[in-house]
């Protein structure tokens, strides 16, 4: 059995960072970072990794301070023009090489279900700083009140629900339809993995082109999906394997399918409560291996990606921009997912420990996730820079991470208030009010 650590990933990140054709391939121009600065690709790079959570000044302090640079001060300007030169790419696929390798190798940390990667698509939205570019290049809202206007990016993740790995992230125009979305990240889905979607989903389309790679899907679906969801929701059957077709009254020309062509798909009903139901569909067709008890709890962990939002905006904090250009949005969007995924995998070693260490308590013990990505975000560059003291640094970090857990309570519940956030306005942040 193989397992990787965080002292793996944090190297592998390392190195792709310093490939000299990382900086050719994602530099904005094939003049930018020719010249000997004070501020390198490389340097640059771990500062936005890091988040710009102060003030633009205090984190070149910081950076300075951790990079035992013989440099007394840079200002903010050089760092901003030095990061113009950087695309946002760059960060997307710094996150997409953790994720990929993170499968390779790896056996005793992965997770599967029956032999299945268990991934989840969903959206989201996040406000956005109010700028003229970004107003023209996303969409300005009002509340209901009409008392503050905001800029929404639409964001949609392929998440993995058992590793709690960021496998694609995207944010676009508000206006791009969720469905759209989703299709971007078949790409990064492969052969056998399963995907699970919420009733916003479920496509003719999606789950043909699912069906071409070998991709398994599980939406809930609407009654008004089609005239054969209708039959099988006024039915007494709980499980059928039907076919479906496509309905749309569009050309079919340049589509791999036309108005003939069908679907197998595997219709469930559900009990949530007493003669309340909710509609599945699948393509997990073999009720032997995927009996029809199975599917309830299998669904639920679709429930991973909500907490992944949770985290992502409440913990990261995706919507902590320090720039109000395109360029610099996308920059800092990808960076989070990274911080994500460098989050969970502190996480996974830490947990390992934990659960070793508290095996006699009353309860099982987590990590606790704000304090974790609060520890990581201080190291990290230290972490990156100084590569001989990397392993002492990290077990130092574990054991402190070990020591400050969380309890989990078994069969807590708490209400849930859906006009939590209905008011709530977010108040506009000046690009000089960061805290110092």
């Amino acid at each position: 059995m193989a397992s990787k650590t965080i002292n793996y990933f944090l190297e592998l990140s390392t190195t792709f960072i310093n490939l000299p054709s990382t900086k050719v391939m994602f530099r904005m121009s094939s003049t930018h970072f020719t010249r000997n600065k004070k501020l390198p690709f490389e340097s640059v790079v771990l500062i936005l990794l890091k988040g710009l959570r102060k003030s633009i000044s205090m984190e070149l302090f910081t950076f300075l301070k951790s990079s035992n640079s013989t440099l007394e001060s840079i200002s903010a300007s050089a760092f901003v023009q030095q990061r113009k030169k950087i695309n946002p790419d760059f960060f997307y696929k710094l996150n997409n090489h953790i994720a990929v390798d993170y499968y390779k190798d790896n056996d005793e940390n992965v997770q599967l279900y029956k032999g299945h990667r268990v991934l989840a698509i969903d959206g989201s939205t996040i406000n956005l700083p109010v700028s003229k570019e970004l107003k023209q290049t996303y969409q300005l809202f009002n509340n209901q009140h009409k008392t503050n206007d905001v800029v929404l990016g639409r964001v949609s993740i392929l998440y993995d629900v058992l590793n709690n790995i960021v496998l694609d992230g995207l944010l676009s125009k508000y206006e791009v339809g969720e469905i759209t979305l989703s299709k971007s990240h078949f790409t990064y889905a492969q052969k056998n993995d399963l995907i699970i979607m919420d009733r916003g989903y479920p496509s003719f389309e999606s789950a043909y082109l699912m069906g071409l790679k070998g991709i398994n899907y599980l939406f809930r679906c609407k009654e008004d999906f089609s005239n054969v969801v209708k039959e099988f929701t006024s039915s007494c059957s709980k499980d059928a394997v039907v076919t479906i077709k496509s309905k749309q009254n569009k050309s079919f020309l340049g589509l791999e399918y036309n108005y003939k062509t069908e679907i197998k798909v595997r219709l469930l009903k559900i009990e949530i409560a007493v003669n309340e139901y909710e509609i599945l569909m699948t393509s997990l067709l073999d009720v032997e291996n995927y009996p029809h008890n199975s599917f309830k709890e299998l669904y639920f962990k679709r429930w991973s990606i909500e907490t992944f939002y949770d985290r992502f905006k409440n913990i990261i904090g995706v919507e902590q921009f320090s720039g109000t250009s395109e360029q610099f949005i996308q920059q800092e969007f990808n960076c989070a997912l990274y911080i994500s995924n460098i989050h969970t995998l502190f996480m996974q070693d830490a947990q390992k420990k934990c659960d070793a260490k508290y095996t006699t308590r009353k309860y099982d013990y987590k990590i606790n996730s704000s304090l974790t990505l609060s520890v990581i975000r201080t190291e990290l560059l230290t972490l990156f820079l100084e590569k001989n003291s990397t392993q002492k640094l990290l077990d130092k970090v574990e054991l402190y991470f070990v020591k400050n857990v969380i309890p989990i309570r078994p069969n807590r519940k708490y209400e849930r208030d859906i006009n939590k956030y209905r008011q709530r306005t977010k108040p506009k942040q000046f690009a000089n009010r960061r805290v110092i």
